[in-house]
């Protein structure tokens, strides 16, 4: 299991808020298709990392995360604090289910949600050689739920050598009503659902021996309507930076 540690986090909340985001994130890229039967793949590593200490914030914070992932033949797979089930045989085309950890978010209003689990499901599709589309649907368990959040990203990419390549995403998160008014309601402002945010990412990536992979990610994430619109959104752009390395078994 993935644990969190905060660097020169502004507040403990803050903190969580971005360990959760970054467990989100990563994990999120990870699918792979079912393995040959009889198979596993085993990763740990560390991730270490700057990012808004919340959507629309201008403080930032640091975090160090620890990082386990494995997967199986049967398609079951474990990554970070994300448990989840690959349920496609398709090479080009991987869909399933996943439950993660919520280590607790801020509503309007200064109200604090506990540790619950989270629900989501995500599809990947390859419809070109060099072209994957994501999708990732996430909603907090349990009536104090924060709503729905729906990420979507294209992405490309190939070698720049022969032990490194590069790729580039854009994407957007959408989110429902209830989620938009926990993050970013204030007082008379209850914003509607829409979209939050849309992002770009590049991601280099360096095989440094045959077990261990050395990568680097940087994300520009730009709010929308109205989100950008929040007397709670003091920064509509940010920027959320990675560098991980992991160790194969």
């Amino acid at each position: 299991m993935t644990g969190c540690v905060a660097l020169r986090a502004p507040g403990r909340i803050k903190g969580l808020l971005v360990c959760l985001a970054v467990i989100v994130m990563v994990p999120a890229m990870a699918q792979s298709s079912l393995l040959p039967e009889g198979s596993s793949d085993i990763e740990v590593g560390a991730v270490i990392g700057t990012a808004p200490s919340a959507p629309g914030s201008a403080s930032r914070s640091a975090f160090l995360l620890p990082q386990f992932s494995a997967q199986w033949d049967n398609g079951v797979f474990v990554d970070g604090l994300a448990l989840g089930v690959q349920l496609s045989g398709r090479p080009l085309l991987k869909y399933g289910a996943l439950v993660a950890l919520d280590l607790g978010t801020q509503h309007s209003g200064g109200r604090r949600s506990g540790v619950r689990p989270v629900l989501g499901a995500f599809v990947d599709y390859e419809p070109l050689r060099e072209l994957s589309l994501h999708a990732q649907l996430t909603a907090p368990a349990g009536e104090d739920g924060s709503g729905v959040l729906v990420n979507a990203r294209a992405s490309t990419g190939g070698s720049v050598g022969a032990h490194a390549s590069v790729t580039t995403g854009i994407g957007f998160n959408l989110a429902d009503a209830r989620y938009m008014q926990a993050t970013f309601g204030a007082g008379d402002y209850r914003p509607g659902w829409g979209v939050r945010d849309i992002h770009a990412d590049v991601r280099w990536y360096w095989q440094m021996s045959r077990k261990m992979t050395l990568t680097a990610s940087l994300q520009v994430s730009r709010l929308q309507g109205d989100a950008a619109a929040s007397p709670r959104t003091q920064r509509r752009t940010g920027v959320t930076n990675w560098l991980a390395l992991g160790y194969s078994y």
